[in-house]
């Protein structure tokens, strides 16, 4: 094979890396402790979001991500530590605002008012600095399409915007 071909045969490999954002799986939007969080689950309620709110679809689709991300870290961290976490807890969290409710309420983002009620009612019975630090014993990954963990922050650093636009016009 001439040095040509190798170098071209080379950066070919480089850039699928950077196309995939070397992430496990591209229908994984994230994973919390070994569970994957689906990319159509994610996209699913960025819809429900948008249609219910009018956000921006690029931020609604971070929006779900990250509440996604908290809610199956939440699922995790109560199961650890033997916390209960009721449905009619979270229904009532959710139920204070007119706009969750109604995401809630559809079929796409019913598993976003889960994640949502499930993290507050874990927050206000761990407290904040409880629940930060068994936060950060997780293994969380999210798709570089959607952003970059930042487990100090607890929040999903911007991605890229060529990313963030790819992922939300997908």
């Amino acid at each position: 094979m001439n040095k040509t071909v190798r170098v071209l045969s080379a950066g070919v490999a480089v850039a699928a890396l950077a196309l995939t954002g070397c992430a496990g799986d591209p229908a994984d939007a994230a994973t919390v402790g070994g569970v994957r969080i689906a990319d159509s689950t994610v996209r699913g309620v960025a819809r429900s979001i948008v249609e219910a709110t009018g956000t921006d679809p690029a931020i609604a689709l971070k929006q779900a991500t990250y509440d996604l991300v908290l809610g199956e870290a939440s699922r995790q961290i109560a199961a650890a530590s033997g916390t209960a976490v009721s449905v009619a807890d979270r229904t009532a969290v959710v139920g204070q605002n007119q706009l969750a409710a109604a995401v809630s309420a559809t079929e796409a983002g019913a598993p976003w008012g889960e994640a949502v009620g499930t993290t507050y009612v874990l927050l206000d019975e761990l407290g904040e600095q409880k629940y930060i630090e068994e936060l950060n014993k997780l293994d969380i990954e999210v798709n570089p399409r959607y952003g970059r963990w930042d487990a100090a922050g607890v929040t999903i650093a911007d991605a890229p915007l060529s990313n963030a636009a790819t992922a939300a016009n997908a």
